[in-house]
């Protein structure tokens, strides 16, 4: 019996072949897609399993003076190192910079390099090498002191654009540095971003949403005119084959067509691999060797897209099994009834009770139950959806192409709906995240943050100062400093120099603030105002003050506030100007009612500076010399500027963005090949019926038509479905959490695009099955008929 399957799957005309050729066709571009899924998941976990050593803790410098930490080749230290680590910016892009120095011949190596630079030496990685060649050296270079020694490997990247540095110093210049550690061991763990557990299960939803229409895809190709098959099976039946063989023979002309396609899936993914290992589809590169899936991948698809399509075919079986005869008796299943809304409402007023109760602190309880059921809901309301459009589609039109296909239509509502169920999950989480990331980008990019985009963040947390336990002598061992409690900045003569330097660079405005002193007088909130006379207003806000800031220098930025007329100075409030959420750190750090303080800025420590530039370049010959010129200062935050800080959130929220067009317009496109396949299918079983209606005058374009319309109505009705349940979604999240006067959200044109080019690519896909009704359907057929 298998050597019969075989044959009748090979060897049984013109129609057998060209079934076996599409279903091949379609089940190969379902298999390189999931194929390209795994392989960018792969990608991901590889890339989270490399070494996070910027994780790595070792004790604080602090006790001693830097003579103790010379290097030697025997004692407790002998197998340690000092640690400086920190970041710093570049066109945006982050650099991670490690400072270190061996104290021993036994110190660790950190992952990527042979051997520990020495003072004067760094490592770089290829990326920041090739940057630091084409780059000016006072807006880059000067960073790193000293020569390159070497490259940076794969061991400590994540991808081939990671910019990182291993910069070699003595001992007794990294001692004196504030955040200096002493390391003897470096951390091996995995990568432990915040967004790695997020993307886990964003991948799971997005592969719920995705790999579903793949699998409808797959099912559909397998059963590709299943009616005809059907009736051969009958015949078999009925000249004495038995339910057995007769399973036999439909499982190999299931499993040869599905395994051809699997090989063919694999062979079109390695040959387009090199494509997807250079795309950045997540913001960044991988490595190309570590996009690809792994052995288990390739074989869990080997076996089971095969042994899935055999599987379909034997339950398509059932009514032979019955009788033979139980083919040619066809009843017309019943209408679905309205009951099946019910589960998407459901989901939505959960959904609505969820959001109506969640606050600044938690996520209210009916939020993800609610969209997990809504999603469910609108693929059970999907055929009640079909069948209603047929029927007002029969009502409203009067063609006899759109009869005949509203007939068809709602005779048939969940088959006709089956090949683009999986596309109404894609659809409305496209929606969804459609109309919250425009509310989101909202929230950050303010009108403050505009307006400071171009200017550029430095804060100085705390300056040491000469006593018992840190050296800033150069090495002397006699003459070491300590940290002052309580003195946040650089110390005044430092910091006016400081100041004095930036102020003289070109295409630069400085606006610096300096921490309120202990015996520093301010005027009172109430009464005082210009030239001491007159009513002055109350505060604006009650607030810890914790810096002066000058009023002239305050209104070359006037996004940050402004003060009373008359005023030389402002106490101002600057805790929020260090949030990572520029919706906070751009708001007013001074108003009018703020007290009064004197413009005498010598005794006092420089907390921080705001600097405006003209250009890029500025920006990064700026940056540079704030990064040389405080090294006892660096906290380990790199300088940037409040438009940076925007788009490293907006950055997250376009990758979001950009994932989900990919999967809107891939998931568009496979519906539009299950439908392709379904109404290709649909042709072969109908050739007769066809076949008489052109013979009796009916012309070849109403065919068309009725084609056309079959496929058209339940691909627009799961779409508009979809786009309104998501976006709708959407919408009550954004008003409930947006701040208040934030507009209604509404999709960017990358949404409209990439939603119109994945309908046109599918009514594309099924546009190319209507030559083939006309080769079926001529006259010359009809007498095989």
């Amino acid at each position: 019996m298998y050597r019969l399957g075989l044959r009748l799957t090979l060897r049984s005309g013109k129609e057998a072949l060209t079934r076996l050729l599409v279903t091949m066709a379609a089940v190969a571009a379902g298999v390189a897609i999931l194929l390209a899924v795994l392989a960018d998941f792969h990608a991901f976990e590889y890339t989270n399993n490399q070494p996070r050593w910027q994780s790595t803790v070792g004790t604080t410098v602090t006790g001693g003076s830097s003579y103790s930490y010379s290097y030697s080749a025997s004692g407790p230290n002998a197998h340690s190192e000092l640690w400086n680590y920190r970041e710093t910016v570049f066109r945006g892009r982050t650099i991670d910079e490690l400072d270190l120095a061996a104290l021993g011949p036994g110190a660790p190596l950190p992952p990527g390099i042979g051997a520990l630079p020495h003072a004067g030496q760094y490592y770089a990685s290829p990326a920041l090498a090739a940057l630091l060649a084409s780059t000016p050296r006072d807006e880059l270079g000067e960073r790193f002191p000293g020569t390159q020694a070497g490259i940076v490997g794969d061991r400590a990247l994540t991808g081939p654009d990671d910019l990182v540095v291993y910069v070699g110093y003595s001992p007794s210049e990294l001692a004196v540095r504030p955040s200096t550690i002493q390391v003897s061991t470096i951390a091996g763990g995995a990568q432990t971003s915040v967004w790695t557990n997020y993307f886990r299960y964003a991948f799971a939803v997005g592969a719920v949403a995705f790999v579903l229409p793949i699998l409808i895809l797959i099912g559909m190709a397998t059963r590709l005119a299943a009616t005809r098959r059907e009736e051969r099976y009958a015949a078999l039946r009925l000249v004495g084959a038995t339910n057995r063989q007769i399973a036999v023979i439909s499982s190999v002309d299931a499993s040869v067509s599905a395994l051809a396609g699997t090989l063919f899936g694999m062979l079109l993914f390695v040959l387009f691999r090199p494509l997807l290992a250079d795309a950045a589809l997540f913001g960044s590169k991988y490595f190309s060797y570590a996009v690809t899936p792994t052995a288990l991948g390739y074989l869990a698809l080997l076996v089971c897209v095969p042994l899935a399509s055999t599987i379909a075919s034997l339950i398509s079986l059932r009514r032979i099994r019955i009788s033979p005869l139980g083919v040619t008796r066809r009843q017309t299943p019943p209408k679905p009834s309205f009951l099946r809304v019910l589960p998407l409402l459901v989901g939505i007023a959960l959904y609505g009770y969820g959001i109506a109760t969640t606050n600044s602190q938690e996520i209210g309880p009916g939020v993800y139950p609610g969209l997990l059921l809504a999603m469910i809901g609108l693929v059970i309301a999907g055929p009640w959806l079909t069948f209603v459009a047929a029927r007002l589609m029969a009502r409203y039109t009067g063609s006899a192409p759109s009869l005949l296909a509203a007939r068809r239509l709602a005779d048939a509502p969940k088959a006709s709906f089956r090949a683009v169920s999986g596309l109404v999950l894609a659809v409305f989480l496209g929606s969804m995240l459609g109309g919250l990331m425009p509310t989101l980008n909202e929230t950050n990019a303010t009108p403050s943050a505009t307006a400071l985009s171009n200017v550029l963040l430095d804060t100085f947390p705390y300056s040491p100062v000469c006593g018992d336990n840190v050296n800033c002598t150069g090495g002397d061992p006699n003459k070491t400093a300590t940290t002052t409690s309580g003195m946040l900045g650089l110390e005044p003569a430092t910091g006016a120099a400081l100041v004095r330097q930036l102020e003289a660079m070109r295409g630069v405005e400085v606006m610096p603030y300096y921490s309120l002193s202990k015996d520093a007088t301010a005027t009172p909130p109430m009464g005082g105002g210009k030239n001491g006379s007159g009513p002055r207003p109350a505060p604006h806000r009650s607030a810890s003050y914790d810096a002066v800031v000058s009023c002239a220098a305050l209104a070359q930025m006037p996004a940050l506030g402004s003060c009373a007329a008359g005023d030389p100075a402002i106490e101002a409030d600057t805790s929020n100007l260090t949030s990572d959420n520029p919706r906070d750190s751009t708001e007013p750090i001074a108003a009018p009612g703020n007290p009064a303080a004197k413009a005498d800025f010598s005794g006092l420590y420089l907390r921080g500076v705001l600097v405006k530039v003209d250009n890029a370049t500025t920006l990064e010959v700026v940056r540079t010399f704030l990064v040389t010129h405080t090294p006892l200062s660096q906290s380990g935050i790199a300088p940037r500027t409040f438009g940076e800080a925007v788009q490293a959130r907006a950055s997250v929220a376009s990758i979001v963005q950009r994932i989900t067009n990919i999967a809107i317009v891939l998931t568009l496109l496979v519906a539009g090949c299950s439908l392709a396949v379904a109404a290709g299918g649909s042709l072969v079983e109908r050739k007769r019926p066809f076949t008489l209606l052109r013979l009796t005058g009916t012309p070849t374009r109403a065919l068309y038509k009725v084609v056309l319309l079959e496929a058209l109505l339940p691909l627009s009705a799961a779409t508009v479905l979809a786009i309104a349940t998501g976006y709708g979604l959407a919408v009550v999240a954004a008003v409930k959490v947006a701040p208040k006067g934030t507009p209604v959200p509404t999709p960017s044109g990358s949404y409209y695009l990439t939603m119109g080019i994945g309908l046109l690519a599918a009514f594309a896909l099924i546009s190319g099955t209507l030559p083939f009704l006309g080769r079926i359907t001529r006259s010359d057929s009809a007498r095989f008929e």
